[in-house]
Parts: structure tokens; sequence; C-alpha cells
């Protein structure tokens, strides 16, 4: 090796080749709201309150609630409710599965406690059971 080529060692970074830094919480997206758009401090305390999508869950119901299918005289606002309910539907589906999922992962959490230490399980049964 040429003793005099440790000069030329240049450092290429390629598109994704180093160390990728990017701060993704919740305070970056709401201190990144446009003035014009709103008040990051004030979309933050309402989300602390209530997620989007609880807010969107609550406004969801309130139209399906309030809406007579026959009173909607547009095709396009028809299809738009029907799209409505439909979303309402799969989003209750989710929900059953997530909340079905939940139950069998503490089944078997329960069924490995009870195999490996019953003192801990009869434990933790006692805190539900009182």
């Amino acid at each position: 090796m040429f003793p005099w080529l440790w000069i030329y060692a240049p450092v290429t970074h390629w598109p994704w080749s180093g160390a990728v830094r990017e701060n993704v919480s919740p305070e970056t997206f709401f201190g990144g709201i446009k003035p014009e758009a709103g008040d990051g401090e004030i979309e933050q305390q309402v989300f602390d309150r209530a997620s989007y999508g609880r807010q969107l869950g609550w406004l969801t119901d309130v139209v399906l609630g309030a809406i007579d299918p026959n009173a909607v005289a547009s095709p396009a606002a028809r299809a738009a409710l029907e799209s409505l309910r439909n979303l309402a539907g799969e989003i209750t589906r989710i929900k059953v599965e997530n909340r079905t999922d939940r139950v069998d992962a503490a089944i078997a959490l329960l069924d490995r406690l009870a195999a490996e230490s019953p003192d801990d399980l009869r434990r933790v049964l006692a805190h539900y059971h009182s």
C-alpha cells in the first residue's frame, strides 16, 4: 500500500446509510401544527382528554343516530352515509377482534403463571375477586 493514499480517504454518505434519528413523539406532532391551522398546545390538551379516534367515534354515533336515511336526498350524500355506516361496523368488528385477542393473551399468560407459580396465580385472582 502506498503511504500517501491515507490523505485521500473520502467519506460517502448514501441515503439511509448512516444513523437516522427522528423524533416521532406526539409532542413533535402537536408542536408542528402551523399557526394558521390551530394551536398545538390546545390540540395537545384536547387530545389528552379524548383522542381523535374517540372524538370521531362520538361524531359518528351522533350523525348515524340523528340522520334518517330516507331524508338524505342526493346520491352522493346517501353513498357517504352508507360508507359511514360500513366504517362504523368495521370499527366495531376490529374492536371485538382486538378485545378477543387480549382475552386470549391474558388466558395464555394466566395458564403459564398457573404452571410456573400457582401461588402468584392465586394472588392475581384474589386481587380481582375482592
